[in-house]
C-alpha cells in the first residue's frame, strides 16, 4: 500500500490527532482583562473548543454525538464553565420537547398510521406522473412537519419504489406490445407480397431477411435504451422529490427539525417580547411565518423537478413539441395502473384499527396543545397556571405518557380471557431501538457551546468585530448571512451550524441595533435548505444510498433549489415577516435613547 493510500485510509485518525495540535496556538493568545459575569474572559479557550468541534463535525472524524460531548470534558479544564453547569445543557426543556416529539412520531410509525396517511393522500390526488410527484411531495412535506425528516424519508422510500416498479412494469408491457406489433407488420407485408406474386417461395417471402432482422433488433435496442433512460430519470426525480420535500417540510413547524428547536432554545436568552411590548416567537407565530414560505418552496421545487425531468406541461408546448395523442393515451394507461396499485395497497390495510385511531387522536391533541399554549392573540392554557411556566415539553410528555398508558386493543375490556396482553399504543422496545439518541446529544452539545460562547464573552467579541457591517443595508446583511449559512450547512451538521451561528448573530443583531429575530430565524430555517450533497442532511443520504444517483446529479439538481429557497425566504421575510414581527421598529431596552431600528424593507 502506497503512502498516499495509507494516509487516506487513516485520515480520520490523522485528523483526530493533528487538529487539536494545529489549533493549540489559539490557547496561548493573550486575552483582555475584561470581566465576563464577574470572572476573567476565556473567549479564546472557548473558541478553541468550538473550532475543534466544528472540524470534527465537518469531517466526522469522531461520531457526531461523541463530538457533542466534548464541552463536558474541555470547558471545565479550560475554566470556561463548571461541569455541572455544562451538563445541564444536554437536558433542557427543548431537549425534552425534542424527545417527546420523536416518541410521538415513532408512535405513528408503530401503529402504521403514517403509511395509511401517505397512501390515502396519494391515491386521492391521482396516478398521472405530474400528480403523483405532487402527491409524494405534499405527503412527505406534511409528515416531515411532525415527524423527523429521517423517519419520513425512510417511510416514503418503499412506497415510491413500489410506484416506480408499477410504472416500469406498465412501460415494459407497452414496449413489448410495440415490438410484437412491429413483427406482425413485417409478416403481414411479406404475406401480401406472396399473394401478389404466387411464383415466389413462401419461405423466402414470409421469413424476414437479414436486413429486416437487423433493423428490428436496432429498433428494439433503441426502445430499450429510451425506456432505461426514462426509467432512470423518473427514479431520480421521485427520489429528489422525497428528499427535498422532507427537508422543506421540517421548516413549517418549530418542532419539525433540530435546527428549529436549537433556535427556540437559544433565542430564550433574549427577551424578544419585552413583557408583551413586541410579538414573541412561539409555536403559533413560527407557524404563521413559515408555513406560507414552506408552501411556496414546495411549489417551486415541484415545478422545477417536473420541468427538468418531464419538460414543460403540454399546454405550454407548441408545434412539434406537443405530445401526440398516442403519448397521452400511454400516460393515461400508466396513470390508471398506478392509481389501481395505490388503491389496492390502501385497501390491503383494511379498516382503521383502534390503535391507529387512538394515535391519530393523540397526534391531533398534541398539535392543539402546542398551538393553544400561548397563541399570542388570546390567552393560552399555560396562562391559567399562574407563575409556574409550562412549556411545549409539558404537553409533549403528557401525550407520551398516554401513549404508554392506553392499550392498543380494546378487546381487553370485553373479552373474558384475552389470549395475551395486547400492549400499549407504543412499546418501549420500539422507542429504545429507533429513537435517534445521537441527535439528542447533538442538540445538547450545540446548547453547551452556545452557553459557553456567551459566558466566556466569545459571542460578544465576535459581534463587536463585525461592527463594520453597520455600514451595509440590513437586507444586504440578511442575504449574506443566509447564503453563507446555506453553503456551510452543505458540509456540516445543520444542528451544529445553527448552534454555532445563532449566538453570534444574536450578539451581532444587538450591536447593529437589528431586531433579534431578523437574522436568527432566517439562519435557523436556512440550515434546512441543504440539497446539494448526501452528507448535508439524512434525507439526502437516504435517497443517495437508494442507488442510481451520483454526486453530480445531486449538485446539478440541488444547486437551483438551494438558492431559490434562500431567495423565497429572503423576500417573504423582509415583507410578510415584517408585517408579523414589525422588524423595523424594535427598541432594545437598554439603549436609553429611544432610537428605533432601521426600517428593513429595501
Amino acid at each position: 500500500m502506497s503512502l498516499t493510500s495509507r494516509l487516506i485510509y487513516n485520515r480520520k485518525l490523522i485528523i483526530t490527532i493533528l487538529v487539536p495540535i494545529l489549533l493549540s496556538p489559539i490557547l496561548f493568545v493573550d486575552d483582555d482583562e475584561d470581566l465576563i459575569n464577574d470572572k476573567p474572559s476565556t473567549k479564546f479557550k472557548c473558541a478553541y473548543v468550538i473550532l475543534l468541534m466544528a472540524v470534527y463535525w465537518m469531517t466526522e472524524a469522531i461520531p457526531l454525538a461523541i463530538t457533542s460531548l466534548l464541552p463536558v470534558a474541555l470547558f471545565p479544564l479550560f475554566q470556561v464553565q463548571n461541569a455541572s453547569t455544562v451538563s445541564q445543557a444536554y437536558m433542557k426543556e427543548t431537549n425534552m420537547m425534542f424527545i417527546g416529539g420523536l416518541i410521538i412520531a415513532l408512535a405513528m410509525e408503530y401503529s402504521n398510521l403514517h403509511r395509511r396517511i401517505a397512501l390515502r393522500v396519494m391515491s386521492i390526488i391521482g396516478g398521472s406522473p405530474t400528480r403523483l410527484v405532487f402527491g409524494i411531495m405534499l405527503t412527505t412535506m406534511f409528515l416531515s412537519m411532525w415527524m423527523s425528516n429521517t423517519a419520513t424519508t425512510a417511510m416514503m422510500l418503499p412506497i415510491v419504489i413500489a410506484v416506480l416498479d408499477e410504472l416500469n412494469a406498465t412501460e415494459k408491457l407497452q414496449a413489448k406490445r410495440l415490438s410484437v406489433h412491429s413483427d406482425s407488420i413485417i409478416c403481414n407485408r411479406r404475406k401480401n407480397s406472396f399473394i401478389s406474386n404466387p411464383g415466389l417461395r413462401s419461405k423466402e417471402t414470409i421469413e424476414p431477411t437479414n436486413v429486416e432482422i437487423a433493423q428490428q433488433e436496432e429498433a428494439e435496442a433503441e426502445i430499450n435504451e429510451t425506456f432505461e433512460k426514462k426509467r432512470l430519470n423518473q427514479k431520480k426525480m421521485y427520489l429528489f422529490a422525497v428528499a427535498y420535500s422532507s427537508n422543506i417540510g421540517g421548516t413549517g413547524v418549530i418542532t419539525g427539525t433540530g435546527t428549529n428547536l436549537a433556535f427556540q432554545e437559544l433565542i430564550k436568552n433574549v427577551d424578544v417580547s419585552q413583557d408583551g411590548k413586541y410579538l414573541d416567537i412561539n409555536f403559533t407565530t413560527w407557524l404563521a411565518l413559515n408555513v406560507p414560505i414552506m408552501l411556496v418552496n414546495i411549489l417551486v421545487a415541484f415545478f422545477y423537478l417536473t420541468t427538468v425531468y418531464f419538460g414543460l406541461p403540454n399546454w405550454l408546448r407548441f408545434g412539434k413539441n406537443r405530445k401526440t395523442s398516442a403519448q397521452l393515451v400511454k400516460e393515461a394507461v400508466n396513470s390508471r395502473a398506478v392509481s389501481t396499485m395505490l388503491k389496492e395497497q390502501y385497501k390491503n390495510l383494511g379498516s382503521m384499527t383502534f390503535h391507529e385511531i387512538s394515535v391519530g387522536i393523540l397526534f391531533i391533541l398534541i398539535v392543539c396543545l402546542w398551538f393553544a399554549r400561548d397563541p399570542g392573540f388570546i390567552s393560552g392554557w399555560a396562562d391559567s397556571l399562574g407563575s409556574v411556566e409550562a412549556g411545549d415539553a409539558t404537553a409533549a410528555m403528557l401525550v407520551v405518557f398516554l401513549l404508554f398508558a392506553i392499550p392498543k386493543d380494546m378487546t381487553v375490556f370485553y373479552k373474558d380471557m384475552p389470549v395475551k396482553n395486547p400492549g400499549s399504543l407504543l412499546e418501549w422496545k420500539h422507542v429504545q431501538k429507533n429513537l435517534p439518541w445521537g441527535a439528542v446529544l447533538l442538540l445538547g452539545g450545540g446548547f453547551a457551546i452556545s452557553e459557553g460562547s456567551q459566558v466566556s464573552g466569545l459571542s460578544l467579541w465576535i459581534g463587536e468585530q463585525m461592527n463594520s457591517l453597520k455600514n451595509l443595508e440590513p437586507w444586504v446583511i440578511l442575504l449574506v448571512v443566509m447564503v453563507m449559512t446555506a453553503l456551510v450547512t452543505e458540509v456540516t451538521s445543520n444542528v451544529a451550524t445553527a448552534n454555532i451561528l445563532i449566538p453570534i448573530l444574536i450578539s451581532l443583531s444587538r450591536s447593529l441595533n437589528l431586531h433579534p429575530l431578523y437574522l436568527t430565524i432566517a439562519t435557523a430555517v436556512t440550515c434546512s435548505y441543504a440539497f446539494m450533497f448526501p452528507v448535508a442532511t439524512p434525507p439526502n443520504a437516504i435517497v443517495f444510498a437508494a442507488g442510481d444517483l451520483t454526486i453530480m446529479d445531486m449538485v446539478k439538481t440541488g444547486t437551483f433549489l438551494n438558492f431559490s429557497c434562500v431567495l423565497v425566504f429572503f423576500f417573504l421575510n423582509i415583507t410578510y415577516g415584517n408585517l408579523i414581527f414589525n422588524y423595523g421598529h424594535y427598541v432594545y431596552p437598554d439603549t436609553g435613547n429611544g432610537t428605533e431600528t432601521l426600517l428593513l424593507i429595501p
